[in-house]
């Protein structure tokens, strides 16, 4: 609580004076707590309840203290107040007020941009708003526009930001008691701030994908973690959280019984036979016993765990400087046979290096401190896997819980249908909605095994991801380093190169992946047909929601990819390389026209008609048919003419879509085969000839079988080379 604002000699009282802030903004305090009251110049909010996982404490403290001038910090909580409580009947009447509340994670944002304004006009000066005119605000702007750290430009979006306070105090003028804009003005009167900073409005997850190079490193690496090492890490935790909560309280004596020493003496006698390293403390508490100038960096004993050895041995009393010193002898002989090493993962069962190259403990001896550490980096890997495999937002990932893993339920032919409970936070009023994933089974054991080491490790608070508010870029680069230090090494991952990671580029990379079925580690080790159906389910499980928007972007993805490969088809055509396969005289024809098409606008408005756009437009209904496979397109235009739904017996109806699983493209009319899909078909070859090879000359049957498929294999791509002669090849 801070002293209320002094008000300003000629102002009036504000409406709001006096009033909880959390009442009038119909914002909800724990417990019937009050909130902060308006005359506060700090407004606190970080007990606000249902607020999001993802709001950080700093962004719920808003601190108009930082505005120099007191009668303006009531102009700007004024401002605030009426952009969180637009149904308040004193914000309702004013023209241009937003009829929206404004979202509680943009108000920090919206405080420091206020300050930001209001303290360079108080330097320029200014001491009322009234003086304020647009040669001021664009002395602001060009101000505004440089203010980064090193003096550089900052970019259109963060001006954007900047700029907005200084329009809006313009749309609460009405509102404010004391002080205000000369009435009429309006900064960039006519104009959109979003204009005026060169900024647009962003339309769905505009973020570029994680690059190939750093993607499928990274998800090999994750993984990994989350599938081999992760099940080791948990167990220790839990086997050590246990010994912690088990072992009895010590006492602090200042000498040991005869009984205790001799307890002692056994204990160390039996870990010299056995081979046993005396326990050793973590490197924080060498650090204080160092600092403590008790011990010396010569002590043999320094790095030794007293206090674990002694429950080792029975003896359950703190060893202090009296009884170390009878003791000494004793623990230092044994010391110098078998050496001092940490106590958890000691003997660590082998495990299949993640390069195939042999095996490797899972784990080097381990202090507390350590594999506390090693079971956060675990977390850091099922949260990539999590945000890889699921599409989730980052603000969703934040809402998932040890609770969040719901039961596994049959799905169709024996399948298990996997759900994620969390909550969707974009787009919903304050604190979200609950809302479920349907997801393939590694993002669900991702969860699992993040919430089992939540729940033991209670250093870390049942934080899922190892923080109360998970960060995605952060954890990524701790895990991205881990994989490039020795661990990494030892135990045969990948280095990750730099790049950027975090939950945005990963659902960009998630919905591309879908779209345009790439070759690579996620196809291989991820099944995407598998992340495809699942986020379907998700959809029909409950449309319109977020699985629901992230099929959309996906559909959206996959739009532009089929026309980006029926452009490149189409350049081919231009070129002379011709389709081939049974469908190709249908879209050579299609390609003849649109051909025709452009040769005629570019004889009348060249610069118009002939451009690219022209050439997207005419080509968009020919890709909006096209589904692209392996090994050959397939341009579905006629469902009764699709030899794999004669195949298969299945109904012709208007939501058929090609059965990928039935295609024969070497016989099917709506298919073709193109420069691209050569590999597959030389790869498919080569294969084919070796296998039948192997096949023993009494095997009549099997060796036809097998030189059928090669014989067909050989005709496509004897079929693909030879269109590269095709008419307009010929003719050229």
């Amino acid at each position: 609580m801070t002293t209320p604002s002094v008000l300003a000699a000629t102002g009036r009282r504000s409406p709001f004076s006096g009033l909880d802030v959390c009442t009038v903004a119909q914002l909800e305090m724990p417990h019937g707590n009050r909130g902060p009251l308006f005359d506060d110049d700090l407004w606190d909010m970080t007990g606000l309840a249902r607020a999001p996982k993802s709001l950080t404490p700093t962004a719920l403290r808003w601190d108009f203290r930082r505005i120099v001038n007191p009668a303006w910090r009531t102009v700007a909580k004024e401002m605030i107040l009426a952009l969180l409580a637009p149904q308040d009947e004193h914000v309702a009447v004013l023209p241009h007020a937003f009829r929206k509340p404004k979202a509680v994670s943009a108000v920090y944002g919206q405080i420091s941009g206020m300050a930001l304004w209001l303290n360079w006009l108080h330097a320029e000066g200014v001491r009322t708003l009234a003086d304020v005119d647009q040669n001021l605000c664009d002395r602001y702007m060009a101000f505004a526009s440089r203010s980064t750290r090193h003096g550089r430009t900052v970019q259109p979006s963060t001006l954007l930001n900047l700029l907005l306070p200084v329009q809006y105090l313009a749309f609460y003028s009405g509102l404010f008691t004391h002080d205000a804009y000369a009435p009429g003005f309006t900064p960039w009167a006519g104009r959109s701030v979003f204009e005026v900073a060169g900024a647009k409005k962003q339309a769905g997850n505009l973020s570029g994908p994680v690059p190939d190079h750093v993607f499928q490193p990274m998800m090999a690496a994750a993984l990994w973690v989350v599938q081999t090492l992760g099940p080791y890490v948990a167990e220790e935790i839990e086997r050590a959280q246990a010994q912690k909560e088990s072992r009895p309280t010590i006492g602090i004596r200042y000498s040991l019984s005869k009984r205790d020493r001799d307890r002692f003496a056994e204990h160390l006698n039996a870990c010299v036979r056995d081979g046993v390293p005396l326990p050793q403390l973590d490197r924080g508490s060498i650090t204080q016993r160092v600092r403590s100038g008790v011990w010396s960096l010569s002590d043999p004993l320094l790095e030794v765990n007293l206090d674990q050895l002694g429950r080792d041995a029975g003896v359950s009393k703190e060893i202090q400087i009296g009884p170390l010193e009878v003791l000494r002898p004793l623990i230092e002989e044994a010391a110098a046979k078998v050496g001092v090493a940490a106590v958890h993962g000691r003997g660590a069962a082998l495990v299949q290096r993640a390069d195939g190259n042999g095996t490797a403990p899972w784990t080097l001896p381990l202090d507390y401190r350590q594999l506390r550490t090693l079971g956060s980096l675990v977390q850091g890997a099922c949260l990539v896997v999590t945000a890889a495999l699921s599409g989730m937002r980052a603000s969703e990932l934040a809402e998932l819980s040890t609770d969040s893993c719901l039961p596994p339920t049959p799905a169709y032919s024996g399948a298990m249908r996997y759900r994620l409970a969390s909550r969707l936070i974009k787009g919903q009023e304050f604190g979200g909605v609950p809302e479920e994933w349907v997801v393939v089974e590694e993002a669900w054991r991702a969860v699992g095994l993040a919430a089992r080491i939540a729940q033991r490790d209670g250093s870390l608070n049942g934080a899922l991801f190892g923080r109360k508010r998970p960060a995605s870029a952060d954890i990524y680069i701790q895990f991205r380093t881990w994989v490039n230090g020795p661990e990494g090494g030892r135990l045969g991952l990948a280095p990750i190169p730099d790049g950027p990671v975090n939950a945005r580029n990963l659902r960009r990379t998630l919905a591309m992946a879908l779209a345009n079925r790439p070759g690579g580690l996620i196809a291989a080790k991820i099944h995407l047909k598998h992340v495809h159906v699942a986020t379907t389910e998700g959809y029909a499980h409950r449309p319109g929601g977020a699985q629901g928007i992230f099929l959309a972007e996906v559909g959206e993805e996959e739009a532009k990819h089929h026309l980006e490969l029926t452009a490149t088809a189409f350049r081919e055509f231009q070129a002379g390389i011709m389709p081939s396969g049974p469908g190709a005289r249908d879209v050579i024809a299609a390609f003849t026209h649109v051909d025709a098409a452009l040769a005629d606008h570019q004889a009348g408005e060249p610069k118009v008609l002939g451009s690219d756009r022209q050439l997207v437009n005419l080509l968009r209904s020919q890709s909006q048919f096209l589904h692209a496979g392996a090994a050959n397109y397939c341009w579905f235009k006629d469902p009764h003419k699709a030899l794999c739904l004669k195949i298969a017996g299945a109904p012709v109806t208007a939501d058929s879509k090609p059965m990928a699983g039935m295609c024969d493209s070497a016989r099917c009319p709506q298919a073709t085969h193109h420069p691209v899909h050569r590999k597959v078909w030389a790869d498919n070859a080569e294969r084919t000839r070796v296998f039948l090879g192997s096949i023993p000359r009494g095997h009549k049957a099997e060796r036809d079988r097998v030189r059928a498929d090669l014989d067909r294999s050989l005709r496509v791509l004897d079929e693909i080379d030879a269109a590269g002669t095709g008419p307009a090849q010929e003719g050229a």
